[in-house]
C-alpha cells in the first residue's frame, strides 16, 4: 500500500472535513423542478375535472402520492449539499447527515466492504455501528484521499472486495485528469453536453407540439404534461455530464452486450407477433390471456438467465483485470496526486 496517507501525529489532530459537490445540488434541483412538475399537474387536473370517474380519481391521488414521494427525496438531496459532511478527526470518522449524525472510532472497525455499484461506496461496520460512504457525492480528489486513507488505516484482513473496486472505481479515478480533454478511441465515443442538446431537444419540441395537438383535438389538458419526462431526462443527463465532456464505449464494441441486445430485440419481436397472431386465432381449446400469461413467465425467466450470463462472464473478466489495477495502485500515486494530497494533510 505505498503511497497511500499513513497516520501522523499532525495528521492525527488535524480534521479533514468533506462536503458535497456542487453537482448534488444541480440534481437535486433537476429533480425537484421534474418531480414537482408532475406533481403540480396531477394536482390541477384532479381539482378541474369535475366529470372525473372514480377510477380516475384514484388514478391520479396515486400519481400525487407518487411524485410527492419523489419530490421529497429531491428536497432531501437539496438539503444534504448544504448539511451533510464527513469528517476525518483523528482516529474517529463523523458521518453528519440531514438530520443525523454517526461516529465510527477507526480502530474499533471490524469489517471494511469496497462496493463497485453504483458509483462506488465504502461500508464500515464496527460492533455497534456501521456508516456508508457514498464516494460520488465528494470531488475526484476528495475521493481519492477518502480511499488512500481508509486503505492505509484499516487492517487489510479486514477489508473485502478491494481488488474489483480497484479495477472499476479507484484506478479509473487515479488515472482522471480534469486538465485533460477526453480523447475516445475507435471503440468510443465522446460525450458531450451539445450532444445531449442535439439528441433530446428535437424530442422535447416534438411531445410538446404532439402535447398541444393532442389537446386541442381530445380536449384533455393533462396531455400537456408529455414534454416534462423528456425535459428531466435532457436535464439530468446534460447537468450529470462534466463540461469537457465524457468517454463511453460504444455497444458495438461490446461483443456480450450486442449479443444481449439482440436476444432481448428478439424475444420482444416474438411476443408481439403471437400477441398480433392470437387475434386472428380463435379456438375454445386456447384461452389467449392465460397463454399470454405463461409466455409472459417463460420471457421473463429467459431474460433472467440471459441477464445472469452476462452479468457473470463481465464479473469474471473485470475479476481477472483487477490484479493488473491493484499492482498500479499499490505502486504508488502520481505527481498530481500526491500534490493535492499533501495539501490536504
Amino acid at each position: 500500500m505505498n503511497g497511500s496517507p499513513t497516520a501522523t501525529p499532525d495528521s492525527q489532530s488535524e480534521e479533514q472535513k468533506f462536503r458535497y459537490r456542487r453537482n448534488c445540488l444541480y440534481q437535486g434541483l433537476c429533480c425537484f423542478l421534474g418531480f414537482a412538475g408532475m406533481m403540480l399537474f396531477s394536482c390541477y387536473f384532479l381539482l378541474t375535472d369535475p366529470a372525473m370517474s372514480d377510477g380516475e380519481y384514484y388514478m391520479l391521488l396515486c400519481s400525487i402520492v407518487f411524485w410527492l414521494f419523489w419530490t421529497t427525496g429531491s428536497v432531501w438531496m437539496i438539503l444534504a449539499y448544504y448539511f451533510a459532511s464527513l469528517t476525518i478527526q483523528g482516529n474517529k470518522l463523523i458521518e453528519q447527515g440531514v438530520l443525523l449524525r454517526k461516529e465510527l472510532d477507526l480502530e474499533s472497525i471490524r469489517q471494511l466492504r469496497w462496493i463497485t455499484s453504483p458509483s462506488g461506496m465504502i461500508k464500515l461496520k464496527s460492533l455497534t455501528e456501521k456508516i456508508t460512504i457514498h464516494l460520488e457525492n465528494f470531488p475526484c480528489e476528495e475521493q481519492i484521499w477518502i480511499m488512500e486513507y481508509l486503505r492505509a488505516q484499516i487492517p487489510e484482513p479486514d477489508q473485502e472486495g478491494w481488488d474489483l473496486f480497484c479495477h472499476r472505481v479507484a484506478m479509473p479515478l487515479r488515472r482522471y485528469d480534469p486538465q485533460a480533454l477526453p480523447v475516445p478511441d475507435n471503440d468510443q465515443v465522446l460525450l458531450t453536453r451539445k450532444r445531449w442538446d442535439w439528441l433530446l431537444l428535437p424530442w422535447i419540441l416534438l411531445f410538446s407540439v404532439g402535447g398541444v395537438l393532442a389537446t386541442l383535438k381530445f380536449n384533455q389538458p393533462h396531455l400537456l404534461s408529455a414534454p416534462l419526462s423528456p425535459t428531466a431526462l435532457w436535464l439530468f443527463l446534460r447537468f450529470s455530464t462534466p463540461k469537457e465532456g465524457m468517454v463511453s464505449k460504444v455497444i458495438n464494441a461490446n461483443k456480450e452486450l450486442r449479443s444481449f441486445l439482440f436476444f432481448t430485440g428478439g424475444m420482444l419481436l416474438t411476443y408481439l407477433t403471437i400477441l398480433v397472431g392470437l387475434k386472428f386465432i380463435d379456438s375454445p381449446l386456447l384461452d389467449n390471456n392465460i397463454f399470454m400469461a405463461c409466455l409472459t413467465l417463460i420471457g421473463m425467466a429467459a431474460m433472467l438467465w440471459k441477464c445472469h450470463r452476462l452479468d457473470k462472464n463481465q464479473y469474471k473478466k473485470q475479476l481477472e483485470a483487477s490484479k493488473a489495477s491493484v499492482e498500479e495502485w499499490e505502486a504508488g500515486s502520481s505527481p498530481q496526486i500526491t500534490d493535492r494530497k499533501e495539501s490536504r494533510l
